[in-house]
């Protein structure tokens, strides 16, 4: 903890207080103030792990703006890449236009300069003129879709139920060993992947989880009429994304959606994907990643 001033007015600058049970409630609270949701179930299930930290400021006892640190680790092309996104980014009503998320921002980006290889984050279209100020610039992520043929699907698959106490370590453990399948893959983050999976207020995948026995694979799929949404697929070996398609293809369906890219994108379609109301924007510097490959950060991996 540390005092800062901003505009002459003196504030407490805390951060990694997660397990302080009173400055957590407050961050619980100005984040149903603002987003809805809390992080509660979330905590107390003990996925939250060491590397989603909290950086807030205080004006007395009142937690007023906030900036989530996700330090996640992901296989890019091939390569190893620490990357530091952005999340919860938020300030009580009556503190907006102070300055304070600013002073959030510069300290993360001053902490963290030297210990990741990019910074980035999901910026809502309503705030896309604040981070340029920091050096981010927004850059297109691409979506691969394809028609599935009709054929018999030699593998079996079962709906997961994560109440049940089995399924729920076969999803962490898998997602904790998950090899990389795509082009760009997040690495042992099952923390965020069991968050998406059970205990996200707003929106949650627990109906959406399927195991492929054969595969030893977890595919996490949605149906729209004839099209499959394939959202990620997490196992411990490589395994072939047609593979995946076949098995949790219905007679119905016709084509699939994938929300990610795959390592070899040649026979799939490929066009520019545009999130409602949400835009990725990165560091300057690392614009060039994006231009150059057609990337897509999985849905799993967003915060």
């Amino acid at each position: 903890m540390k005092n800062v001033m901003i505009n002459g007015k003196n504030y407490k600058l805390i951060s990694n207080y997660q397990d302080d049970n009173e400055l957590r409630n407050r961050f619980n609270l100005l984040t149903q103030q603002i987003y809805n949701f809390d992080f509660e179930k979330w905590y107390n299930s003990g996925f939250w792990k060491e590397n989603c930290i909290l950086y807030s400021l205080l004006d007395n006892d009142k937690m007023v703006s906030h900036i989530t640190v996700s330090v996640i680790d992901f296989i890019v092309l091939g390569k190893k890449k620490r990357f530091v996104q952005f999340g919860t980014v938020m300030t009580d009503e009556q503190y907006r236009n102070q300055g304070l998320s600013r002073v959030l921002m510069e300290t993360v980006l001053e902490e963290w300069k030297d210990k990741c290889d990019m910074f980035y984050l999901f910026a809502n279209d309503s705030v896309l003129d604040f981070y340029p100020k920091f050096g981010f610039v927004p850059v297109d992520e691409y979506q691969a879709s394809t028609k599935i043929p009709k054929i018999e699907s030699p593998y079996s698959i079962r709906k997961m139920d994560i109440d049940n106490v089995s399924d729920l370590n076969l999803l962490y453990e898998t997602a904790k060993n998950a090899e990389a399948q795509f082009a760009l893959s997040m690495h042992d983050n099952a923390g965020l992947v069991m968050f998406y999976c059970n205990y996200f207020e707003l929106f949650s995948f627990k109906e959406n989880l399927f195991y492929i026995q054969d595969l030893h694979a977890i595919a996490v799929a949605d149906y729209e009429e004839d099209t499959l949404i394939l959202y990620d697929i997490l196992a411990k070996e490589k395994i072939e994304i047609k593979d995946v398609l076949n098995a949790m293809a219905t007679e119905q369906t016709k084509s699939a959606i994938l929300k990610f890219m795959p390592i070899d994108s040649e026979n799939y379609e490929v066009t520019l994907f545009k999130e409602e109301d949400s835009t990725l924007m990165v560091m300057g510097d690392k614009e060039e990643l994006f231009k150059n490959n057609k990337l897509m950060f999985p849905m799993l991996s967003h915060t």
